[in-house]
């Protein structure tokens, strides 16, 4: 199955690079709002890859994530820390849109992470493997005791 180029980690990677577009020309605000977007289709992959279509609000999609990610299938509970802060960071931006320059790297650097981890538990989770019908990943036996 080739994966959809229009969601999850490509979009989100391709999300990454207009973040970064914007940030070197100042626009702090839209940086902030574009890391999120990336990180939360990200997080909308794994949810998909578990038979778990993610809600239409971004803010449910974060909770789905922590709950049926974090704290069922044991992702690093740093990543949905990260994905939680920057749909914060991502509605007090589009709030005010007062911004500091700084933030926009910050964010940038955060959905990166989510990103990469994402992807790398995408590729070698067994709970994916599982959903996607690929049964119980085969693992090497331990080496027996000898009597």
């Amino acid at each position: 199955m080739t994966p959809d180029p229009r969601i999850g980690v490509p979009r989100a990677r391709e999300e990454l690079f207009a973040a970064h577009l914007l940030a070197t020309t100042g626009f702090a605000a839209q940086t902030v709002a574009l890391a999120f977007r990336a990180a939360l289709a990200a997080a909308e992959s794994v949810l998909l890859e578990l038979g778990r279509p993610p809600e239409p609000e971004p803010g449910a999609v974060v909770a789905a994530f922590v709950r049926h990610v974090v704290l069922e299938r044991g992702l690093d509970p740093d990543t949905g820390r990260l994905l939680r802060s920057l749909y914060n960071r991502a509605e007090l931006a589009h709030a005010d849109g007062a911004v500091p320059p700084g933030e926009g790297p910050a964010a940038i650097s955060d959905a990166t992470t989510v990103v990469d981890v994402v992807d790398e538990w995408l590729k070698h989770s067994d709970y994916v493997a599982i959903a996607r019908g690929e049964g119980t990943p085969t693992r090497p036996r331990p080496p027996r005791r000898r009597r």
